[in-house]
C-alpha cells in the first residue's frame, strides 16, 4: 500500500525549505552538546568523587531515555514546532544553572533538568524533520543531517578551549552556548506547516501500534546493533581526552576535528550511493572497521597515531550512523516513522548513558586498554548481528511492512 501511495504523491525534493531550516536548527542544538567535551575534567576540578562523575554525566541521558518514548508518541510533524521552542527555552535555563551547581546533588538536579528539556527539544526537531523527508532520499537525507549534527564535534572542542581561556569559567562557556540557542527560534518560525498525507500522517501513536511495531524482528536487531555502536562512540567522546593526556598529548580536540572532517567527507562524497547499495551490509562493514580501530587504539603511543586512527574512526562513523537512521526510516510504516526515528535517538542516548557509566568502571578496574578492547568487541558483535540479517533489502521490507 505504501508503494502505491508513494507513487500517487509527487516526490518531495531533498533540499526542501523545511528540511534545510530544521537541519540548521539541529546544527545549533548539537553545538549545545559538543561543549561537554571537557565536562569530565570540569567535574574533577570541582573535586567531585571519581565514582560519582560517571553518574553525573550519565544521568542526562537517563533522563532522556525515560521521557523520550512517551514524548515520541505524542509529537508529530504538525505539533512539533511549538514544543521545540519550549525545549529551547528550558535548555537555556538549565545551561545558565550549571554555574550554581557545585555539589553532586546539585549537579544531578541540573543534569536532570537539562536532559528533560533537551529531549523535548530534540524529539520535536526529529518529528518535524521526518515530515520533510521523502523515502526515496532517506539515505542522502540522513547522511546530510548527520553531517550537520557532527560538525560541532569538529569545530567546537578547539573553539571551546580557545573560548575557555577568554572566559572566567567553564560554566560561563555553557551559558554562552545556551544563549546561542535563541537563534533557533526564528528558524522554527519559518518552517512551513506540513500537510497530512499518506507519507506524513499527523496523528499520535497508540500503544497498540507501538506493540505491533516492536514485533518487527529486523527493527529490534537494528536497535540492538545501534546500541553496540553508540556505547563505544560515547566512551571515545568522554575518555579520549584523559587517555591522550596520559600519554603526553595535551590537545586531544584535534582527534575529533580529524575524525569529524573524515565523517563529513565520507557523507558528502559517497552520500549519493547510500540509497543505491545494501544498507545493512554497509553498516556491517563500518562496524568491522570500527572494531579494528578500537583494537589498534590500545597500541597507540602518540599524537601521530591518534590522528591516523581518527581518520579510520571517521570512515566508520561516517558510514554507520546515517545507515542506522536510514534503515530505521525505510523499515517503518509512514505513521511510525517519527516514533521509530526518535526510538533510534533513544538508543543513542542509551549509549551516552551506558558509555560513561560502564567506561568509568572499566577504566578504574582494567585501564584504558580494557576499555577499548570492550569497545572493539561491542562493534564486532554489532557487525555479526547485521550480517545475520540475510536476503532482504531494507527498502523493499519497508514497503511491505
Amino acid at each position: 500500500m505504501e508503494a502505491s501511495a508513494a507513487g500517487q504523491e509527487p516526490e518531495t525534493p531533498l533540499l526542501n525549505r523545511g528540511f534545510v531550516l530544521l537541519s540548521m536548527a539541529m546544527f545549533i542544538v548539537f553545538c549545545n552538546m559538543a561543549v561537554f567535551f571537557e565536562f569530565y575534567d570540569y567535574l574533577a576540578s570541582l573535586k567531585i568523587p571519581q565514582n560519582s562523575r560517571g553518574l553525573i554525566i550519565g544521568i542526562f541521558s537517563l533522563t532522556a531515555l525515560t521521557f523520550r518514548p512517551f514524548i515520541s508518541m505524542v509529537l508529530n510533524p504538525s505539533n512539533a514546532k511549538r514544543w521545540f521552542i519550549v525545549g529551547i527555552l528550558g535548555s537555556l535555563v538549565a545551561l545558565l544553572l550549571y554555574g550554581r551547581a557545585t555539589s553532586v546533588s546539585g549537579l544531578i538536579l541540573v543534569r536532570v533538568l537539562h536532559g528533560g528539556f533537551y529531549v523535548l527539544m530534540a524529539t520535536a526537531c526529529v518529528a518535524a524533520l521526518v515530515g520533510c523527508i521523502d523515502k526515496r532520499h532517506s539515505g542522502q537525507a540522513f547522511g546530510l543531517v548527520a553531517v550537520l549534527t557532527i560538525v560541532p564535534y569538529a569545530v567546537v572542542p578547539p573553539l571551546a578551549e580557545f573560548a575557555a581561556a577568554k572566559l572566567s569559567s567553564y560554566p560561563d562557556l555553557l551559558a554562552l552556548t545556551g544563549l546561542m540557542m535563541l537563534v533557533v527560534i526564528p528558524l522554527i518560525a519559518w518552517i512551513p506547516s506540513p500537510k497530512n498525507t499518506a507519507q506524513t500522517p499527523n496523528t499520535r501513536v497508540t500503544w497498540q501500534e507501538v506493540k505491533d511495531d516492536l514485533k518487527n524482528r529486523r527493527l529490534v536487531v537494528l536497535l540492538c546493533t545501534a546500541l553496540l555502536m553508540y556505547v563505544p562512540f560515547s566512551t571515545v567522546f568522554y575518555f579520549i581526552d584523559s587517555f591522550a593526556k596520559g600519554m603526553g598529548v595535551i590537545d586531544a580536540g584535534w582527534f575529533f576535528t580529524v575524525a569529524t572532517a573524515t565523517e563529513i567527507g565520507v557523507r558528502i562524497v559517497f552520500g549519493r550511493y547510500f540509497d543505491l547499495l545494501p544498507k545493512s551490509r554497509l553498516l556491517a562493514g563500518a562496524l568491522l572497521l570500527l572494531a579494528a580501530a578500537f583494537y589498534i587504539l590500545t597500541l597507540v603511543t602518540g599524537l601521530a597515531g591518534l590522528l591516523v586512527l581518527a581518520v579510520i574512526f571517521g570512515l566508520g562513523w561516517g558510514l554507520a550512523m546515517p545507515m542506522v537512521n536510514a534503515i530505521l526510516f525505510d523499515l517503518s510504516k509512514p505513521e511510525m516513522r517519527a516514533f521509530n526515528t526518535n526510538l533510534g535517538y533513544e538508543v543513542f542516548q542509551g549509549g551516552f548513558f551506558l558509555g560513561p557509566l560502564l567506561g568509568a568502571w572499566i577504566v578504574q578496574t582494567t585501564g584504558y586498554g580494557g576499555l577499548f578492547m570492550a569497545c572493539a568487541g561491542a562493534c564486532l558483535l554489532g557487525a555479526v548481528l547485521m550480517l545475520c540479517l540475510k536476503g532482504h533489502d531494507e527498502t523493499r521490507q519497508g514497503d511491505t511492512a
